[in-house]
């Protein structure tokens, strides 16, 4: 007799109960370290934090991570879309500041660079 298709536990068996699959670990702690790194030092780890965040995020939600670190997540992805807003502004202020002293400088010299 074949029990593969049966519902019937195979003689010398114990019978095994469904189980769900493992959880993955949350990686809460280290996008919120990722967040503040990229707030305090280096826009990248911001960038890494809101990209691993809305990853995880995503998982807590469909079940496949486990959702305890949800929060810690969560504040680690805010951080890092703060590090790289602060970061995109300041690269546009910068531009701006470079192309304000560029165009003062060419009408006070009538249109010719003299370096």
């Amino acid at each position: 007799m074949d029990y593969r298709d049966s519902h019937q536990t195979p003689p010398g068996q114990q019978y095994q109960y469904w189980q769900y699959p493992p959880m993955q670990p949350h990686r809460g702690v280290l996008i919120f370290i990722f967040g503040l790194l990229g707030l305090f030092t280096c826009a990248i780890f911001g960038l890494l934090a809101w990209i691993f965040g809305n990853e995880d995020l995503k998982k807590m939600e469909q079940g496949i991570m486990d959702p305890s670190g949800r929060d810690l997540t969560n504040a680690g992805r805010i951080l890092g879309i703060i590090s790289v807003s602060i970061t995109v502004l300041g690269l546009v202020i910068i531009l701006a500041y470079f192309f304000f002293v560029m165009g003062v400088a060419a009408s006070l010299s009538n249109g010719v660079f003299h370096f």
